[in-house]
């Protein structure tokens, strides 16, 4: 260490560069690596992104010419598809997702978004009550007039979660009786994201299609011991039987995802991960090759001493492990820089680099969120591969130039 810091001292500017354009490498790195973690990961309130089959909307269409084809599920159909999967521990239907006035009077009030869900929606994601309740199953299958509501919406309109329990609240100037007030969602959580979540009417819509028409997906989660690919044939199979129930009609379901697969590349030949692991290391190969450069330039100045002490009996492979020990103080020098400022890059980019440009969105998450062990082992390992790639060869060459040689000024 004390080697390394007189290095330091001696080359000032060839530190500064090498500590710098480490740093400059590894945020592009990191920060490719957080967005595509942080949109998929496991993530309370979306802790089982990993374990979940996501329907899509589906769409339906009149068999014997393809005509009259419309985009969406009814009730009746989600439910027939859906209901009995062997392969699901738990299956959610969403309702549509609106944007609707809303506030505490018909008169006052502003754009909320407002989720319609059933009783396992709450138990898929893990959203916590601040004060109240969930709506009951009784609320659910009568679809009454009652309503949950983020904290946010709480204070603004009530004060305090708490007194607005019990308290109307106009959604479309209709009153709903606040039941249950939670934590507030980040938009940055697709399917828990809200402001307002309500009953949905399990009642068809008669908009035709032999009952298909509606605007309901579903969201399965996948029983333990069982895979998202088995899971997956067993809902085309389930799907496959109601088309056979069908005359005129047929439903198609050409978009079952994973998580990952919903957000990033859908139905693309490539997986996310292999492309994002490609973009990384082609961010951080170009950058080592000019390092690795320096790292040359700078060896070159230091061959008396090699060969002085390989002269004293230092073997290749010690010269190599203080070559890579003294470099790799740099580097990770870099790599803590490199973190800090892709946490920073993040946060201030945050809304497009994240989030879903929806007017009016809530996108408040926190930097903890950013700052997880998982992270920063990707920062250490990142870091270990910079400097394996940009100082190796150089060490390797500058190690195994002969005593005379150098010493001779040849």
């Amino acid at each position: 260490m004390k080697q390394t810091l007189a290095l330091v001292h001696q080359n000032p500017f060839f530190s500064a560069v090498s500590v710098i354009g480490t740093a400059v490498s590894i945020t592009f790195v990191m920060v490719i690596y957080m967005v595509y973690d942080i949109q998929t990961a496991d993530l309370a309130p979306e802790s089982h992104r990993s374990s979940m089959v996501y329907s899509s909307y589906g769409y339906s269409y009149r068999k014997a010419d393809h005509s009259n084809s419309n985009t969406g599920m009814s009730y009746r159909a989600v439910n027939a598809i859906f209901a009995e999967l062997p392969g699901a521990e738990l299956v959610t239907y969403l309702g549509p997702t609106y944007l609707r006035y809303c506030g505490d009077s018909p008169a006052r009030g502003m754009h909320r978004t407002v989720r319609q869900v059933d009783l396992n929606y709450w138990r898929v994601y893990d959203i916590p009550l601040v004060a109240g309740r969930l709506f009951s199953t009784e609320e659910f299958d009568a679809c009454r007039d009652v309503v949950v509501i983020g904290e946010q919406l709480a204070r603004e309109a009530f004060g305090s979660a708490e007194t607005a329990i019990g308290k109307n609240y106009f959604v479309n100037f209709r009153p709903k009786r606040i039941v249950g007030v939670t934590k507030d969602v980040s938009s940055l959580f697709t399917f828990a994201y809200g402001e307002l979540w309500m009953p949905y009417s399990t009642r068809d819509s008669g908009l035709g299609s032999e009952g298909l028409r509606g605007g309901f997906e579903a969201v399965a989660l996948v029983r333990p011991g069982v895979g998202r690919e088995e899971l997956k044939r067993q809902i085309e199979q389930s799907l496959a039987r109601f088309n056979e129930t069908l005359t005129e009609y047929k439903l198609e379901l050409p978009d079952l995802s994973t998580y990952t697969e919903r957000q990033f590349f859908r139905n693309d030949t490539m997986s996310p991960a292999v492309t994002c692991i490609i973009l990384g290391l082609i961010l951080l190969i170009v950058p080592a090759i000019n390092v690795s450069g320096l790292i040359s330039s700078q060896m070159s100045r230091r061959m008396a001493e090699l060969a002085v002490r390989k002269a004293y009996g230092a073997s290749r492979s010690t010269l190599m492990v203080q070559l890579l020990r003294e470099n790799l103080a740099l580097a990770f020098a870099g790599a803590l820089l490199g973190f800090l400022f892709s946490c920073i890059f993040l946060w201030l980019g945050k809304d497009w680099m994240l989030g879903d440009g929806a007017p009016g969105a809530n996108f408040d998450v926190s930097i903890w969120l950013f700052l997880r062990p998982a992270v920063f082992v990707a920062v250490l390992v990142v870091c270990l591969l910079f400097n394996l790639l940009s100082v190796f060869i150089p060490a390797w060459h500058a190690t195994r130039r002969p005593i005379a040689e150098v010493l001779g000024g040849e």
